[in-house]
């Protein structure tokens, strides 16, 4: 077995519809994990905006590349 390189570097590029996705999950698992009422409705309702959001962006971004691309040829 070879050893695990110490200096790889992962840079992750995600835009804040999914910084805040993740978050919210998490935050959602942790309170249902601890029993946590309180924190378990935030996150879903933080949860659900974020999904909202990232439909909203992604399907904005869709229409916009696609008529860039139409424009292009």
């Amino acid at each position: 077995m070879e050893p695990v390189a110490s200096n790889v570097k992962i840079k992750l590029k995600l835009n804040q519809n999914l910084w805040g996705l993740i978050v919210a999950y998490v935050a959602l698992g942790v309170a249902e994990h601890r029993g946590l009422k309180c924190l378990s409705i935030l996150a879903a309702i933080i949860s659900a905006v974020m999904t909202l959001s990232l439909i909203a962006t992604t399907v904005a971004y869709t229409l916009n590349y696609c008529r860039n691309k139409n424009k292009a040829r």
